[in-house]
């Protein structure tokens, strides 16, 4: 089988530092070729190959012509890569698809983030057959229609980057690991662990480019921060894996309905239990009492804190070897093709 798949061009296939999508799309990728099927990609500057063509397409400027150029360049580019694959797997946005869409090769549309019906509507204005649509989670595609075209596959992580460390380290302390904004919820993790007693390592970027997140941080989370409540800025693949092994827990209180949080499965994969807020993926990701706790309120954070011996490590990491490989991965996406193109 000779598979087109489509990135947006802002982060390489496979990243070098951080990508979230980028490292889904590159083990999709991978396992694909493992697999013997010829993987043509399109996708930004400093991309490899996968067996089968590299395409290069560049993000626009933030001039509307620039827009509106490469937008044209990647009709013709999708265009002319697509004619002879048998089906197209996009990860990239729906409105750069008119050209394939309104084709005949068979299409799947990824969503890795939060799911509108009026996107799918779209892409089913263009086409009536030859589409599947794929989520991260059950709850982010619960309610999308037509139901019988929308699967739901979990992300991977990579189980050899991600050491298992079987015991926390001493003295004690929590993690948190993301963007430093408030729907993240590190303030919760803060008055959790202030009221545990334990300390809490913060570990994540400022986001300079969300409308009020400087502020956040300056107010909720700078005044707080001491040797209880550190701060290490941005890590590296290293520097996770030693921060979420070495953890008592990792503290995740989202407060909106992210499609897919990757980084607790990080953290499971590390054998590092997971606190999550009753929010998006989490209570699919976690499996309450086995893998960690799930909660609605700081005060069920701070008692699951006082309860995470409870947990057991390697049970964290056999659920990630279970559930988040790259082998489920590929395999759940060769049965949403199976149920496209009958291969």
């Amino acid at each position: 089988m000779n598979v087109l798949i489509i990135a947006d061009p802002h982060i390489p296939i496979p990243p070098i530092g951080y990508g979230g999508v980028e490292r889904i799309v590159a083990a999709l990728c991978q396992g694909l070729a493992d697999r013997g099927h010829i993987v043509d990609l399109i996708a930004g500057p400093g991309s490899r190959r996968y067996g089968g063509a590299l395409m290069i397409h560049r993000a626009p400027s933030k001039l509307k012509a620039s827009r509106i150029y490469r937008k044209l360049v990647f009709q013709w580019l999708s265009w002319r890569a697509s004619r002879k694959v048998d089906l197209v797997i996009s990860h990239g946005r729906i409105d750069y698809l008119r050209t394939i869409a309104m084709g005949a090769k068979p299409l799947i549309q990824v969503f890795h983030n939060p799911t509108q019906q009026s996107e799918i509507d779209a892409l089913l204005g263009m086409r009536k057959t030859g589409i599947r649509f794929i989520g991260v989670s059950r709850d982010q595609m619960s309610g999308m229609k037509p139901p019988e075209l929308v699967d739901a596959i979990y992300n991977s992580v990579d189980l050899v980057r991600m050491v298992t460390q079987p015991i926390a380290e001493s003295p004690p302390y929590l993690a948190f690991l993301g963007r430093l904004t408030a729907n993240k919820g590190v303030h919760l993790a803060i008055q959790a662990a202030q009221i545990a007693g334990i300390k809490l390592v913060i570990a994540g970027n400022i986001s300079d480019s969300e409308p009020g997140a400087r502020e956040y941080f300056d107010t909720k989370v700078r005044p707080h921060l001491g040797p209880k409540i550190e701060y290490i800025g941005v890590v590296d693949d290293v520097a996770k894996v030693k921060l979420l092994g070495g953890a008592s827990a990792l503290l995740f209180p989202i407060q909106w309905k992210e499609p897919f949080g990757i980084v607790m499965a990080e953290a499971l994969a590390c054998g590092c239990p997971v606190i999550g807020w009753r929010n998006g993926s989490v209570s699919e990701v976690i499996q309450h009492g086995k893998t960690g706790f799930i909660v609605d309120s700081v005060d069920e954070m701070v008692a699951a804190i006082k309860a995470i011996s409870s947990i057991d490590r390697a049970s964290c990491r056999h659920d990630a070897e279970t559930r988040f490989t790259q082998d489920s991965l590929v395999e759940g996406y060769l049965h949403s093709i199976s149920k496209l193109i009958g291969k």
